[in-house]
């Protein structure tokens, strides 16, 4: 529309126009749409659950349902209002930190448990990237970052919390992080090429793509001031296409035939019980 044509509009419309804050109207659209595919995602997991007989498929099915259900809360704990001081204050910041926590906490679990399901899937039982010697030490170091970064914030001020100190403490813990998170990203992606199970080698190699764009955002973002117009595509762009690669990785396990396929074998099994009691 021309500059012309921009003054022909009422003066309120021309003032709404100008006054739309972009990087918030994104953020609002990318949260809907990362809602809207984890709500779909936990339906469809939920019901591929109740289908499912082998006890691997349906524990991944329960790890991807709480992983979203996780990733849910964590979002939207930034829509409730908490008041800047007092006892509601503390506990937003418990809430908003606890979520926080739990996410981290949810993914590297989930993520732990599919590079060992890969590991038990593989012929040879290969010890995917040294796996298994890393991730206890690896687990004692990712709990002390985070239970101490989450300290600091409650013990700092915000003026300690944004002193060079502050800074640097926090860019270490993310540091911190964004490596676990790409260890953990390379031996899902390495572990799924062993799979011989077909759907969970799809399903983890998914989940490793999903994993990378978390590291790719904690990567990215670092360099950017938060709240900015680069800082919001980055986040959201990375985060739609993980949330939707996380979303795959469910449906990877079982494509509607084969869902078809367990029910009816579970309801013939059932139908064969029942008949001979």
């Amino acid at each position: 529309m021309g500059t012309s044509d921009s003054l022909l509009l009422p003066p309120e419309w021309r003032s709404f126009r100008t006054s739309i804050d972009l990087p918030t109207a994104i953020a609002t659209g990318g949260t809907a749409i990362i809602v809207g595919i984890l709500v779909l995602g936990i339906y469809r997991a939920m019901e591929m659950r109740g289908a499912f007989v082998s006890g691997v498929y349906r524990s991944r099915a329960t790890w991807s349902t709480l992983l979203m259900l996780v990733i849910i809360v964590t979002m939207l704990d930034n829509y409730v209002p908490f008041p800047s001081s007092g006892i509601l204050y503390l506990f937003g910041l418990v809430f908003v930190n606890g979520g926080f926590i739990a996410l981290l906490f949810v993914i590297v679990a989930y993520a732990d448990r599919s590079v060992l399901v890969a590991i038990e899937t593989d012929f040879f039982h290969r010890d995917t990237l040294s796996w298994s010697r890393v991730r206890w030490p690896a687990a004692i170091v990712f709990v002390t970052f985070v239970i101490g970064l989450n300290i600091g914030g409650a013990l700092l001020t915000p003026d300690e919390q944004s002193s060079l100190l502050g800074i640097l403490i926090n860019d270490l813990f993310f540091l911190v992080v964004a490596g676990i998170l790409g260890y953990l990203t390379a031996a899902l992606i390495v572990g799924s090429r062993r799979s011989a199970d077909r759907a969970l080698r799809r399903s983890i190699l998914l989940l490793g793509l999903a994993l990378s764009t978390l590291v790719l955002s904690i990567v990215a973002t670092s360099f950017l001031n938060p709240g900015t117009l680069p800082y919001v595509i980055v986040q959201q762009g990375t985060g739609i296409v993980g949330i939707y690669l996380i979303y795959r990785s469910v449906m990877s396990l079982s494509p509607l035939g084969r869902v078809q396929k367990e029910i009816s074998t579970s309801f013939s099994h059932a139908v064969l019980t029942r008949a001979h009691t």
